[in-house]
């Protein structure tokens, strides 16, 4: 129905779209008989690391000053939106905070459990808003006029459809599964996306032609993606919902759209890089999801995963460090002011 309809990501949004509405409706999730987003994930990984040459890696080299300060500038935004939604809604700030981080759900929840004082609903709530906002706003500002998204789509349409399926192609997706559960043993985030990647790419810079992966294929990991997601989403109980997740849906767009500004200065700093690039790799959405975007509009997909992998693992490493010595002093502050 979404392709009919010509709706951006079809494949992904319409399998989140429809497992959200058959939950509502049947009234309990599902349990999958296995791990649909890690079998997506692994012929993501496979996609995104076709795309890298040698070329792409002294790219990468250039942007990391500029990849180090655009995740900066875009975590100081999202404490800015995290004191206004919890002025606003008289929510925990602590928590706020946690869920206004677009560090991915999975991953700020784990981050938000292993401190005191944080509402493990408000942070998934938060989060889930940001999910839906980023998974609309993006793909309709990408397939505007204002990013020309749409000139691409019948190059990259043309280019994937050309490819058939090949016997190779199942045999580097088995050798991606395995280097994927050694990834996940050193606990590295989103590991069947990164271990197939970095297997993948290797290969690709040494030179070797690898196959390309055909539609049917490329739509049937939007779809494990797509329902995995769907069965993400739940809102939990909470005071006042209709006003907190007014604020919240408010404070989400804003942090999509200041995306887009942070873009438009990218660009104009480092003219190497698209603005259709620089707003998908900025883009506050999941690492998965924006380069499905990113290959469906032709965007330049090393430097979109390079942008949107930094930002998580700057968020996973350093940012629980600093909120942890941030909470600490304000209540370190408050006591010596009660005192």
């Amino acid at each position: 129905m979404f392709q009919v309809c010509q709706l951006p990501l079809s494949w992904l949004l319409g399998p989140m779209f429809g497992t959200i509405l058959y939950v509502r409706l049947a009234k309990h999730s599902p349990k999958l008989p296995f791990s649909f987003r890690d079998i997506g994930l692994l012929v993501i990984g496979y996609i995104i690391g076709k795309q890298f040459t040698k070329q792409t890696l002294i790219e990468m080299g250039i942007h990391l000053p500029s990849m180090l300060l655009m995740t900066v500038v875009m975590i100081a935004f999202s404490l800015i939106l995290a004191f206004i939604t919890s002025k606003l809604t008289h929510s925990n700030l602590k928590s706020t905070v946690a869920g206004c981080i677009p560090g991915g759900l999975s991953q700020m929840v784990a981050i938000s459990s292993e401190i005191k004082g944080i509402d493990l609903t408000v942070v998934t709530i938060i989060q889930i808003s940001r999910i839906l906002s980023v998974m609309i706003l993006v793909p309709l500002l990408v397939y505007s006029p204002i990013l020309y998204g749409n000139q691409a789509i019948a190059t990259v349409t043309a280019a994937v459809e050309s490819a058939s399926y090949h016997w190779v192609i199942f045999l580097l997706l088995f050798f991606c599964y395995l280097i994927a559960n050694l990834v996940k043993k050193c606990k590295f985030p989103a590991p069947f996306m990164i271990g197939p990647m970095l297997l993948i790419a290797t290969i690709s810079i040494v030179g070797v032609d690898l196959p390309a992966i055909p539609t049917s294929l490329t739509s049937l990991a939007q779809i494990l993606v797509g329902i995995d997601l769907g069965l993400q989403i739940k809102f939990g109980n909470i005071e006042n919902k209709a006003k907190f997740l007014s604020v919240v849906a408010v404070t989400s767009s804003l942090l999509v759209l200041f995306s887009l500004i942070l873009g438009y200065i990218l660009v104009s700093v480092d003219r190497d890089i698209s603005l259709l690039t620089a707003f998908i790799g900025l883009a506050p959405g999941g690492m998965a999801e924006m380069a499905v975007l990113g290959q469906s509009v032709h965007a330049n997909l090393p430097i979109i995963t390079t942008y949107q992998l930094f930002r998580l693992l700057f968020i996973l490493f350093c940012v629980p460090i600093i909120m942890k010595w941030g909470f600490q002093r304000v209540e370190q502050r408050l006591e010596e002011r009660k005192s």
